[in-house]
């Protein structure tokens, strides 16, 4: 079932009064995590995954169906996660060999895109059950490179996938991104844009952080990318050309590895975790537009 988290209290000391609220104060205080506009980071309802998804590392909205489509590091199949029953119903078969280490997935107009950590990304046609007749297409960089985020980019027809680590980046404290064209199947040759780290240390008012992308995606209304970052727990907005905007730091208890997250066409904002602490969790952010961004 879907929940609100219970939050915590601090206790009643028996101890004199100006003590007390000395004490209570400093008890009480906790370190501040922010949250962008429309969302309250500190208070998602939360929805228990299951055994299945314990490995959870992709989240992608499906707008045919208004469910959320997931994969597990573990498995070779596509999920679908009901999101009014809270039932997990398999999408496909097993389209993706043993061992290709799934990262992250897409789905635009009638195909699922699916990224491997080593930059491949395979075309699923609906209704498929094995690997019989799939397209996979690989980047080609040299060296040794990590990607474990995926996003569809309708203002350059494509997709875009983002370095976790990748071997050109080494020294230059930098994030790249790439694009898939979807008419022609095939990258570009050059980088779309990159992200400095010390343009988030800016934002963040802090030199040390760690930025290594573990999903990401565009917010329908604003149009800014939500970039998550398991490692380090961020959260960083930019916009499509990677500009950072904003920064977050992410309460670890409540996001003790996040690895996936999509949107909703009304801006709802799902976010999953891997069981790295306990059960696999997906948790759910209303969006409430503010005056602002009216």
């Amino acid at each position: 079932m879907i929940k609100e988290l219970i939050q915590t209290k601090c206790p009643t000391l028996a101890i004199p009064f100006i003590v007390y609220a000395a004490t209570l104060l400093c008890s009480c205080k906790q370190k501040g995590y922010g949250s962008p506009d429309g969302y309250n980071l500190e208070k998602p309802k939360v929805m228990q995954l299951g055994k299945v998804l314990n490995e959870i590392s992709g989240l992608s909205y499906d707008a045919s169906s208004g469910d959320l489509l997931a994969i597990s590091d573990s498995k070779e199949k596509v999920f679908e996660i009901k999101l009014k029953s809270n039932k997990l119903k398999d999408l496909t078969g097993k389209v993706v060999p043993s061992g290709s280490d799934l990262e992250d997935l897409v789905k635009v107009e009638n195909t699922v895109y699916l990224l491997g950590s080593k930059g491949i990304i395979t075309a699923v046609s609906p209704g498929a059950q094995d690997t019989t007749g799939l397209q996979k297409y690989t980047i080609g960089l040299s060296g040794q490179n990590d990607f474990e985020s995926l996003y569809y980019d309708p203002t350059v027809d494509g997709l875009v996938m983002m370095c976790k680590t990748c071997s050109h980046e080494k020294g230059h404290h930098i994030r790249t991104a790439y694009r898939f064209d979807l008419k022609t199947r095939q990258f570009d040759t050059t980088a779309l844009y990159t992200i400095a780290k010390s343009s988030i240390e800016d934002v963040l008012k802090d030199n040390d952080i760690k930025f290594d992308p573990s999903g990401a995606a565009i917010h329908p209304i604003s149009k800014r990318l939500y970039i998550l970052s398991s490692a380090g727990n961020l959260l960083v907005i930019t916009d499509t050309r990677g500009k950072v905007i904003e920064g977050y730091k992410l309460n670890p208890d409540k996001f003790p590895q996040a690895e996936g997250i999509a949107f909703a066409p009304n801006g709802d904002m799902y976010i999953s975790n891997e069981g790295k602490e306990g059960k696999p969790t997906l948790l759910l952010f209303p969006y409430h537009e503010s005056k602002k961004n009216k």
